[in-house]
Parts: C-alpha cells; sequence; structure tokens
C-alpha cells in the first residue's frame, strides 16, 4: 500500500468516525478524543488532517455531496426526458437520506441552521446539487414540458422543502418504521407535483367562416336533421300491437 492510499484511507476513517459521533452526540458535545479513538488514529493526526474540529464537521458533507453529485452525473446523460431527470435527481436525495441517516440528521438537524457553514465550500458542493435540480426544472419551461408561466424557484423549493420535512420528521421521531416507507411516498409526491406543472396540450381547433346564405343553408339543414331524429325516436317508443291468440 502506498503512502497516499493509506493516507486517504486514514482520512476517510476519521471522517466516517466524525460523521457517526456527530450525529449521536452533536458537534459540541462530540470530542475529538473519541474521534480519534473510533477511527484508530492519535488527536495529533486529526489535526493534521483538519485543523479544527469544526473544519472536520465542515468537510464531510463537502466529500458525500461532491460523490453524489459525481455518482449521479454518470447516469442522468442516459435518462430521456425532464421529468425523468427530475424524478432521478429527487431519488438520489431520498436515498442518499435514508441510507445515510447519520449524514442526513448531521445536514438537516445541525447545520443548516449554522450560519458559518453556510460560508463554506461544503455549503457550495450542496448547492450545486440545488442548482442541478432548478436547471431541470428550467429546461421542462424552456422545452414545453412544464407552464410556461411556472415559477422555476418555488418549484424546486416545494419538492426539497418536502424531502427535508420528511427526513426531519423521520429524525425527529427516532427513525420508525413505517408502514409506509419515506421512499414509497415519493413518486404518488413528485406526481402530484407534476400535475399542476405540466403544460397542457390544447387540441386543435378550427373556425368556419361561412356566407350569410350558406349559414341559412347550414341551419335549415340541421334543423331538418334534428326532426328527423324527433320522429324516429317517437316511432321507436310506438311498439306494434299484437293480437291475442284465441
Amino acid at each position: 500500500m502506498t503512502d497516499s492510499v493509506r493516507a486517504k484511507t486514514r482520512k476517510d476513517r476519521i471522517m466516517d468516525a466524525a460523521l457517526h459521533i456527530f450525529a449521536e452526540k452533536g458537534f459540541q458535545n462530540a470530542t475529538i478524543t473519541e474521534i480519534s479513538k473510533e477511527a484508530g488514529v492519535s488527536e495529533a493526526t486529526i489535526y493534521e488532517y483538519f485543523g479544527t474540529k469544526e473544519d472536520l464537521l465542515f468537510a464531510i458533507p463537502e466529500k458525500v455531496s461532491n460523490q453524489t453529485y459525481d455518482e449521479s452525473s454518470k447516469i442522468l446523460p442516459y435518462i430521456k426526458g425532464v421529468e425523468g431527470k427530475l424524478r432521478a435527481i429527487l431519488l438520489s436525495y431520498f436515498k442518499l437520506y435514508q441510507s445515510n441517516p447519520h449524514y442526513s440528521a448531521l445536514v438537516l438537524l445541525q447545520l443548516m441552521s449554522n450560519k458559518r457553514f453556510r460560508e463554506t465550500p461544503a455549503h457550495a458542493a450542496i448547492r450545486r446539487s440545488a442548482h442541478r435540480l432548478l436547471d431541470c426544472i428550467r429546461e421542462g419551461i424552456a422545452d414545453g414540458t412544464f407552464k410556461k408561466d411556472a415559477d422555476a424557484y418555488l418549484i424546486r423549493s416545494m419538492l426539497m422543502g418536502t424531502i427535508e420535512h420528511l427526513f426531519i420528521q423521520w429524525h425527529m421521531q427516532g427513525r420508525p418504521k413505517q408502514e409506509k416507507s419515506i421512499m414509497e411516498m415519493l413518486d404518488p409526491f413528485i406526481e402530484i407535483v407534476l400535475d399542476g406543472i405540466r403544460a397542457k396540450k390544447e387540441e386543435p381547433r378550427f373556425t368556419l367562416y361561412l356566407k350569410n346564405e350558406d349559414a341559412r343553408a347550414m341551419a335549415r339543414f340541421l334543423e331538418g336533421k334534428e326532426d328527423a331524429q324527433r320522429k324516429m325516436s317517437k316511432g321507436a317508443l310506438k311498439l306494434p300491437q299484437t293480437k291475442k291468440p284465441h
């Protein structure tokens, strides 16, 4: 094993241990000593890589967000249609938050309310993913998939806000096993939103221009047709009478 691979592995172990402890105990209550023991490294090694405990905290979402973004970037070009891409982007959020509950707890319950976090490369990495969702919605508006007057920012806020709310509630309730999983709520939720923003395809229409005499002739023709239909209806109601046998 080369020095670079060994160093990378050690750094990853530190971040994995920190993610677990930060999510379980909270940033303020977690200590570098606990993290070093779980990662199997010295405290000096942690400070060598990250400088401060807060730097370590911010490094975690930067790494995870960039990895998730890169992975989905390999898939999205092969998905046809704006709606398909939108579903794939939202699915990546769902899978990340549910498969890595320590990460979703850290980001949603602790970091989003941290003002300093919003000034870090980690937050920029998260914004990049959110901006891709915004671009997808804008593409749908531009190509006529979605309504021309749709507000891309509002739609993104509605989608992301609902996802974040579901997972915050999930964490606040102790991550219970529900009758319907959060993942099962994804498609119905997306369909509700898409049904409201899809562009309605108008049925083809035509306008008939007639001269006065042609219009009168057509009116007489339609009236005659209606009279014939009424007579046929009356005739159908009169059933033939049959004579009783003697």
